[in-house]
């Protein structure tokens, strides 16, 4: 089989691509002319150079692919530093771009990839794909609103696309959230938040990739399928496990949820003041100490998804994959 992958040099692209070429296809990656490319070039792939906000330098590019997956995206750690415009450019007309080209080159099925985020905080528990959507920033309103296009297009013009929806995606590679929460509990900086359990959903890159072959082949056309572990885990817990990879044994400062939201306020109003691009914000906060579970059950019967890597040993592999590369 032919595929195209967008967002091919991202933290997760990598991770599709080298299953997909281990299994034998062929894969044509979209490559920006200033992405590194060092992680494709051992692996065989075609690229080519485009940019999804530029839909003259897409022509052509999903002509003769069995598969298209959009995984390119402007993701959430770049919230300070870009505008709500900026997210849209890229995170919905990109999306609309390749989903366009991907119509005209009448290729047989397209994957959309999208995130909680576009969910916000549900009230739901678990969450499911039913549920209503309320996203608490930017980043989430324009994948949400990619959503939207995405299903308007299945609906007016028989796009075959499918929509899977990560949770915190993690492991080898990983630069953002996890990376950072592992700097956080290396310096001792990683806090007791409140009292509550503060439910945290992930999913292991290889779990993602998983799901995101099988939504490939199996998924029903105009669905959206959430894809994460099988059960949300205390934020504490999260804590805990990085700071025993890192063998570190010191008790956390416990600070109450309202200082915390408090603290992240005056953080994100100060820090651009001294040019700085602030840690945290007031709704990464209210993100976290809100318990997040979401059910996959659909996508468990409909294309037998079924994450194999404990969070545990998950989270621990990552620190050592950190430790390797000199980053902690």
């Amino acid at each position: 089989m032919k595929y195209l992958v967008t967002g091919a040099t991202g933290f997760i692209g990598p991770h599709v691509v080298r299953r997909l070429v281990g299994e034998g296809h062929r894969c044509r990656c979209l490559v920006r002319n200033n992405s590194n490319t060092k992680v494709l070039t051992d692996l065989g792939v075609e690229m080519v150079e485009g940019d999804i906000t530029r839909a003259e330098t897409l022509k052509g590019i999903a002509e003769d692919m069995d598969r298209v997956l959009h995984l390119a995206t402007l993701g959430h750690m770049s919230n300070f530093t870009v505008t709500e415009s900026m997210f849209d450019a890229i995170n919905v007309k990109g999306a609309l771009n390749v989903m366009e080209e991907a119509l005209r080159a009448r290729v047989p099925r397209v994957v959309h990839c999208s995130t909680v985020a576009a969910m916000g905080i549900c009230q739901d528990m678990p969450a499911t794909e039913q549920s209503n959507c309320n996203p608490h920033h930017s980043y989430g309103r324009s994948k949400l609103k990619a959503e939207q296009n995405v299903l308007t297009m299945v609906d007016k013009q028989k796009l075959p696309a499918v929509i899977v929806r990560f949770s915190m995606v993690y492991g080898p590679g990983d630069v953002r959230d996890i990376l950072k929460l592992t700097r956080l509990a290396k310096k001792g900086l990683f806090p007791k938040v409140g009292s509550k359990p503060k439910l945290t959903p992930l999913i292991h890159v290889d779990d993602a990739s998983q799901g995101l072959l099988l939504a490939a082949e199996k998924g029903k056309i105009g669905e959206i399928y959430l894809l994460t572990n099988t059960e949300s885990i205390p934020f504490d817990h999260i804590r805990k496990i990085l700071q025993d990879a890192l063998e570190i044994r010191r008790l956390p400062l416990y600070v109450p949820e309202w200082m915390a939201t408090s603290v992240a306020s005056l953080i994100e109003r100060t820090f651009p003041l001294i040019g700085k691009v602030p840690p945290v914000s007031r709704k990464n906060i209210e993100s976290t100490l809100a318990d997040r579970v979401f059910s996959i059950e659909k996508a468990q019967k409909e294309f037998g998804f079924n994450p194999q890597v404990d969070p545990e040993m998950g989270l621990r592999e990552t620190v050592l994959w950190y430790k390797e590369q000199g980053w902690v």
